[in-house]
């Protein structure tokens, strides 16, 4: 081990290992004024020192309307003008005429699949073996040039090999359960890489015990935030449509971004499903913009009560809660543009008045509504993404290039959750916008059989977008 530099010996945690980066420690309380983001540039050491980190009570104030549903409410947007509670979801979605305009070509029938047959388009109903999976995959989508790929192989493509040490694994473990489960070691030019995902405070302590591995590919998941909602029935206009054999929505979407080691997973969903709604109601606006996930973070944080800082929002937190009403908060305040905030910089560009008020221009035009499993399919080929929280596992850890996994964690969330945004499916598989970058999975997405999205304790939250 000698040869990969200093593996520690878990005692020494006092560079960068004591708080999970920093982000707690930044004490500003006036770096949320209208300061145009100048003296917000140059990283963590110009973020105030008056010692008021308690930004929730006044740092909106005056702002523009920053603060309007940020008091800690859990996200009751008691002035969204175009939630459920103001207007009856059954009247808004009463008919086909109330859905999306979305083009014919994003659905597909059982023919366009000259290799499938019409079983792989039966929806399982719980009777579908592992056997029944595998052998659907290979009908639909056996000719991807990496079918059957794993982080294992791609890795060796790439001229890494794996790397197999017990007393890695052990120490792992000894950090937090289970981690060895979902990190793999591999060897390049005389150095260990780490891939996988694990926590955010987990890996900063085995960035802080194990100096001599590169920790630097590894991704982030969330411990569970909130109570899970129960689901509701959909409108008239959803659950009369019908269930298309495949849905492909990504032609909507825009490019797979990296949310980098931090807690923003749902903030970068929740901004993609509303990226993605634009795109959906205006199809022939060219060159959108993109948005901000670190205003929408930090937007959730404050409904939530608990931010404090800018790099606090950058770095996630400790995650955004479940339920729809991160989603209706961004239909009542909206979020900024990207260039205003970039995703990798712990900082805004502009004060926070321009932030607020360009927020106030990108709103999500959709209503976020709590669906079961069995309605997915519905809300899709209405021509809708869905955001969906599920508990992850060591399967996670090993999707190959071809995006599919085909095992579910657990209910006890032993590994955290991680939310994504659905934008489509093939027969029992839907494939998911994830934000781990574009050299994850397939070019950025994967495809999860139903049985294992059924079973890893999944909250879908349907974005039905009404047609102007």
């Amino acid at each position: 081990m000698g040869d990969f530099g200093d593996f520690g010996d878990g005692g020494d945690f006092g560079n960068g290992g004591d708080d999970g980066g920093g982000f707690d420690d930044q004490d500003n309380g006036d770096q949320f004024d209208d300061n145009g983001g100048g003296d917000d540039d140059g990283g963590g050491d110009d973020q105030g020192d008056d010692g008021d980190d308690d930004q929730g009570d006044d740092g909106g104030d005056g702002d523009g309307g920053g603060d309007d549903d940020q008091d800690g409410d859990n996200g009751d947007n008691d002035d969204q003008d175009s939630g459920s509670g103001d207007e009856d979801l059954d009247n808004a979605f009463a008919g086909q005429d109330d859905l999306p305009p979305v083009d014919d070509d994003v659905f597909s029938s059982a023919d366009d699949f000259p290799n499938a047959e019409a079983a792989d388009f039966a929806d399982d109903t719980g009777d579908w073996s592992s056997d029944d999976y595998e052998a659907s995959a290979q009908n639909l989508f056996g000719d991807h040039p990496f079918f059957g790929d794993t982080l294992e192989q791609q890795k060796i493509d790439e001229g890494f090999q794996p790397y197999q040490d017990v007393a890695f694994n052990q120490g792992f473990d000894q950090i937090a359960p289970g981690t060895a489960d979902t990190v793999q070691l591999f060897e390049r030019d005389g150095r260990l890489v780490a891939f996988g995902f694990v926590t955010q405070a987990v890996l900063g302590m085995l960035m802080a015990r194990y100096t001599g591995i590169d920790w630097g590919n590894m991704d982030v998941a969330v411990q569970p935030k909130g109570e899970p909602v129960p689901p509701q029935p959909l409108p008239p206009a959803f659950a009369n449509v019908t269930e298309q054999a495949a849905v492909d929505l990504r032609k909507y979407c825009t490019p797979i971004s990296d949310q980098g080691q931090t807690s923003r997973c749902s903030a970068f969903a929740w901004t993609h499903a509303t990226e993605m709604s634009r795109n959906i109601l205006n199809p022939d606006a060219k060159d959108l913009p993109r948005l901000s996930p670190n205003f929408t973070m930090l937007e959730f944080q404050r409904m939530q009560g608990d931010a404090r800082d800018y790099q606090y929002a950058y770095s996630g937190g400790d995650g955004t809660a479940s339920g729809p009403e991160p989603g209706e908060l961004l239909v009542d305040q909206g979020t900024c543009r990207q260039e205003l905030w970039p995703d990798d910089r712990p900082t805004p560009v502009q004060g926070e008045k321009q932030l607020v008020a360009d927020a106030q221009q990108n709103r999500l035009e959709a209503i976020p509504w709590p669906v079961g499993i069995d309605d997915v399919k519905k809300v899709l080929s209405a021509g809708c993404p869905v955001h969906v929280s599920i508990n992850t596992g060591a399967a996670f850890s090993d999707v190959g290039r071809d995006g599919r996994f085909n095992a579910a964690e657990p209910p006890s969330g032993r590994h955290g959750r991680h939310a994504m945004l659905i934008v489509g499916y093939t027969g029992n598989f839907y494939t998911i916008k994830n934000s781990w970058g574009a050299d994850w999975g397939d070019q950025g997405y994967c495809y999860i059989p139903k049985n294992v999205l059924a079973a890893s304790d999944p909250e879908f939250i349907a974005v039905l977008i009404k047609k102007t």
